[in-house]
């Protein structure tokens, strides 16, 4: 979890590789606009004194990068927040009154644009004066303890895919019917406010899952939620990170959709040296590598076309490439081919695929050799013709920052043969931030911060996909952090969703994930099956009993043990709830991971009133006493308060803990 810096959280914005091509794209025009940049500080707010509030300044400029977010909260004139990378903060004021918070951006050429966002922070206890009456834009809910424990529930679902609408509903099912949360106590968010068929039934959606309505959910669970309450937030949906290490040999597949940054303050992932991204991108299996010497077989899932043969060779070290099978002669050099794509003969129409139903010929010679054999990775070179097609890789590759792309391009310097990249290419002579030096299709090392070494640590930043572009664990994290519940659990089904632990764990957190930060989830199981326990009733109505202690109840931690059992797809859930950050997978508790979700329940239910609804007294501690070092907790009586299968001195602590903090 990020530490917060006083009384604000720099949330890093970064992006240096390039994610997938885009094929085709013009170098950056120069600069020829003098129209200035805008900035936009986001909409005016009514905080209470203390409470966190979220800024998410944003810039863009036609012509050149944003290069420094400046934010004065107070609007005393002096800066309180600066970055050249990020207008993204958390900040809280400790007096009441009506500040107007400026964010002044400034762009590469040295224009500058402002804005303004009004906030009105209020002392709840103070009473209203003749001058003026304390704002209405608050919910009457004070943060105090009450006394009374109120469970509030945020589904988030940015996909459009019907299945994980098909998840949200789900949810809401089990949170509503199932536990009689109010309507109004859950929050869901779902893509573009409507389900797939594009209807709201029975008003059950809030928002569209964009930044600034989670945003205003969570800055209005800020108001809500006191330090009786809890907060369950369910997460579905796409997910994005970095496809790291095999589990095989410590080698990396290098697919990376996530941020990356060198950022002391952000959690450390692992050294520029050891970042091994693949040098093209070529569809279909992504966990492939290919090499500039390398045909690999191109597939593109045509289940019910036939058998494809057609393949690329990724080529870098060619110097007066002559192609003559497009139309007139096709000269280049290495600078700009990405890939050579050759069909097989037999594939006469050059659609990807042999049809023989049209005439097309498997065997195009007739010697009975396959124009490929997968088994041996051989090819018969008398079924392939001459290269069909060449592709330029000159590209603008999707990032967030700066507007439009991040500019880069692939070369091989000195044509040694071996494919290098020039991150932020601007013209001219390339520089090297990147090599493949065994081309075998992934960068060996990368210059992520171009300050000629490769002895900085990386940071990656997961996602999660939005209706309108993404939300990264970063803010989710200072989003989580401006709650006032004494108990927050998070279930997460994204790819790399793990990787949400370093940053969303904390004291009374509770954080589970399909899959490890490094890794894709594959399905719904996992999600489904969390749901499905803590509901006892799978999606079909078919009863699930995740009860492990036999106390008749569901805790989060018999949730997950169950989920992550019944997750039949390759992937390997994640759970923390002991503040370190390091997560463990099932079966838990492992690792110091989970007493704390051993305990944890949606109902009003104290597990450690073992007597009845009387309040912790001395007639539980006898209660507890029977069951005193079993080791079979089937029939534990729900006397084990660690879910680690027997009754010892670390459930005599708990409940003596439990039972002294009850006592005024």
């Amino acid at each position: 979890m990020k530490s917060l810096i006083r009384r604000y959280l720099v949330l890093p914005l970064v992006c240096l590789v390039p994610l997938i091509a885009a094929a085709g794209q013009e170098s950056p025009a120069p600069h020829d606009s003098l129209d200035n940049p805008t900035a936009s500080a986001g909409t005016d707010a009514a905080i209470n004194i203390g409470q966190f509030l979220t800024f998410f300044g944003a810039a863009s400029s036609p012509d050149d990068e944003i290069r420094r977010y400046t934010w004065d909260f107070d609007g005393d004139g002096t800066a309180d927040f600066t970055s050249a990378q990020t207008g993204y903060a958390a900040w809280t004021f400790d007096r009441p009154g009506r500040y107007q918070s400026l964010l002044t951006v400034e762009d590469s050429a040295g224009r500058t644009a402002s804005g303004v966002r009004r906030v009105t922070v209020i002392d709840p206890q103070a009473a209203p004066t003749t001058d003026h009456a304390a704002p209405t834009a608050l919910p009457e809910e004070q943060t105090q303890p009450d006394g009374i424990r109120r469970i509030f529930a945020v589904v988030l679902n940015g996909g459009y895919d019907e299945r994980y609408w098909k998840d949200a509903e789900l949810a809401y099912d089990m949170l509503n019917n199932g536990y009689g949360i109010p309507q109004t106590d859950i929050y869901l968010l779902n893509y573009d406010g409507k389900n797939p068929s594009g209807l709201n039934p029975g008003g059950m959606i809030d928002y569209p899952a964009k930044v600034e309505y989670i945003e205003r959910v969570f800055s209005e669970l800020a108001a809500r939620t006191d330090a009786d309450d809890e907060l369950i937030f369910l997460i579905t949906g796409h997910g994005y990170g970095y496809n790291g290490p095999l589990s095989q040999g410590g080698e990396y597949y290098g697919y990376n959709s996530g941020r990356i940054s060198i950022d002391p303050g952000d959690e450390p992932d692992f050294p520029e040296s050891d970042f091994k991204l693949r040098s093209l991108f070529t569809g279909g299996d992504y966990r492939a590598n290919h090499g500039m010497n390398i045909w690999t077989v191109r597939k593109k899932y045509a289940y019910t076309k036939g058998t494809e043969f057609y393949r690329n060779k990724f080529v870098s070290a060619f110097n007066d490439v002559y192609i003559d099978q497009l139309s007139d002669y096709v000269s280049d050099d290495d600078v700009y081919i990405e890939r050579f794509v050759d069909y097989a003969l037999g594939d006469t129409n050059r659609d990807g695929y042999i049809n023989t139903a049209a005439g097309e010929v498997f065997d195009f010679d007739g010697d009975g050799r396959q124009p490929y054999d997968h088994a041996t990775g051989t090819y018969d070179e008398d079924d392939w013709g001459p290269i069909d097609k060449l592709e330029d890789n000159y590209n603008n590759a999707p990032c967030t920052l700066p507007e439009g792309g991040y500019p880069y391009k692939l070369f091989d310097a000195g044509l040694e043969g071996k494919i290098c990249i020039d991150l932020a290419y601007a013209g001219g002579e390339p520089q090297i931030d990147g090599r493949d030096e065994d081309g075998e299709g992934l960068f060996d090392w990368m210059d992520v911060n171009r300050d000629g070494d490769t002895n900085d640590i990386i940071s990656i930043d997961e996602s999660l996909y939005l209706a309108a572009g993404v939300i990264y664990d970063d803010q989710l994290a200072v989003l989580l952090d401006g709650l006032h519940a004494a108990k927050i659990t998070t279930a997460a089904l994204p790819c790399f969703s793990g990787g949400l632990v370093e940053d969303l764990t904390g004291p009374g957190r509770i954080v589970c994930a399909a899959t490890a930060e490094d890794a894709v989830s594959w399905g719904d199981a996992f999600f489904r099956g969390f749901v499905a326990a803590l509901h006892k009733k799978n999606e079909y109505g078919s009863p699930v009993d995740a009860d492990t202690n036999a106390n008749g109840h569901i805790s989060m931690l018999e949730a997950f043990n169950y989920s992550a059992a019944h997750d039949y797809y390759d992937e390997t859930p994640q759970y923390d709830d002991n503040a370190d950050g390091l997560s463990h997978t099932d079966p838990v508790p492992a690792g110091g991971d989970g007493p704390l979700g051993c305990v944890t329940y949606m109902e009003n239910f104290n597990p450690f009133d073992l007597a009845g609804p009387t309040g912790i007294d001395f007639t539980d501690y006898a209660e507890f006493a029977a069951y005193w070092r079993y080791s079979d907790c089937d029939a534990c009586g729900g006397a084990d308060f660690t879910c680690d299968a027997r009754v010892d001195p670390a459930d005599l602590l708990r409940l003596a803990a439990a039972w002294l903090s009850g006592i005024e």
